[in-house]
């Protein structure tokens, strides 16, 4: 007696592929409404979007060349976007060299002085015509800089990041940092290296108006997502590490201390919006939020230029905006709502002038082709009828 197969599937409908299925059935009458459903729906919510994308204030003006302006000079680019203003006053920079200042730690000894190291400062007076309404975002926008290249963005040490200490044989055989010599970077990488340390104070009363400053604070700039990734960082002698090259010149002798420790990047929002690399040559990244109504009103804005755009052929840019629900300015979105409605609607007028012109009657097999002569088993005895009755004769049909 045959012993019946071993694995056989139990007499289940999911196991015998039996369950009921449903398959929709595409019919000019339920394709053609859709296609209007979708054009009346997208169109006003596409207007809807442009409207709010319009109620938006944006400002944006480069300071490039400010290392370069000895004298006041108008800005080269100067874009101002507002439903109700036409005219603006373009912002004007200048030059001069200044000291910056950085505090020590709180854990250094009581005392102990801030550091100082000398630095162009440029200073932009600024002239806004309306009223931003609360939240005012700052941005900083780069132009020609590749954050996007393959081996930029692959070069940065998670674990490192994460708050955990490597030397340099660790961070090295992980391929993230390439270190040459002896002593481990803290953070290591091309990304941490090239952050964005042009320093962007807020706006200042100018001295010919009575009106008050305005702060841009470096809170609730970064997402959420990224807070996670970062802890600060587990050396404990920091003799044995040493900061970014392009980081050195903020800290005494280019070297961490217990006066000037590295930045708690846990806490370091600037940080943590520059490591989540751009997809494109030209991006805007957050530097400040603001949360009271910016007045309008003339104001000066000191920049402390410590990132040299121009080696890499870009230009930078500063950009004032309100939000709005769905954030910044963008128009793109609420075009691409009613170029859909457009087509949607354009598409459901051809078709269904088509079908009035020339119906197609649903099920005629005289509309199937097989690619040569019918066999036995397209001769299906049992043909639909047309309206009439009269039996429907496909073309593989006898006489």
């Amino acid at each position: 007696m045959d012993e019946p197969p071993k694995n056989r599937p139990p007499n289940t409908s999911f196991k015998q592929q039996r369950l009921k299925a449903w398959q929709p059935i595409l019919t000019a009458k339920s394709v053609l409404p859709t296609f209007f459903i979708l054009g009346i729906l997208f169109a006003p919510l596409g207007g809807l979007l442009l409207w709010r994308n319009g109620q938006i204030t944006e400002m944006s003006f480069e300071y490039t060349d400010c290392v370069d302006a000895l004298t006041w000079t108008p800005a080269s680019d100067v874009n101002f976007v507002h439903s109700s203003v036409v005219n603006v006053t373009k912002p004007s920079y200048m030059i001069s060299n200044g000291i910056h200042s950085v505090d020590a730690s709180p854990e250094s000894p009581a005392g102990t002085p801030p550091f100082t190291y000398p630095v162009q400062t440029c200073t932009v007076n600024i002239t806004i015509p309306t009223d931003f309404q609360p939240p005012v975002m700052m941005y900083y926008k780069l132009t020609n800089f590749f954050q996007n290249h393959r081996k930029y963005t692959k070069s940065l040490d998670y674990k490192q990041l994460n708050g955990a200490p490597a030397s340099v044989a660790e961070l090295n055989s992980r391929k993230g940092c390439n270190i040459t010599g002896e002593v481990p970077i803290y953070p290591c990488g091309l990304i941490a290296n090239s952050m964005f340390n042009d320093t962007i104070f807020g706006l200042t009363a100018a001295p010919t108006t009575t009106g008050a400053d305005y702060i841009f604070l470096p809170d609730r700039i970064a997402s959420p997502a990224d807070k996670g990734k970062y802890a600060n960082y587990g050396y404990t002698n920091l003799d044995e590490i040493l900061p970014p090259p392009n980081w050195r010149p903020r800290f005494p002798d280019g070297k961490y201390s217990v006066a000037f420790p590295p930045p708690l990047i846990s806490t370091d929002e600037h940080f943590q919006v520059w490591m989540r690399t751009a997809g494109w040559s030209t991006f805007l990244k957050t530097y400040g939020r603001g949360t009271e109504v910016l007045p309008a009103g003339e104001y000066q804005m000191m920049i402390d230029m410590n990132f040299p755009i121009k080696t890499y052929g870009g230009k930078k840019y500063i950009v004032i905006s309100s939000i709005g629900a769905i954030g910044g300015r963008n128009s793109f979105l609420g075009i691409g709502y009613i170029a859909i409605a457009v087509i949607c609607a354009g598409l459901g007028v051809v078709f269904t002038a088509f079908h009035i012109a020339r119906p197609r009657i649903i099920g005629d097999h005289s509309k199937i082709s097989f690619g040569g002569e019918a066999t036995a088993h397209t001769r299906a005895p049992n043909r639909a009828d047309d309206v009439g009755g009269n039996r429907i004769r496909s073309r593989y049909e006898d006489e």
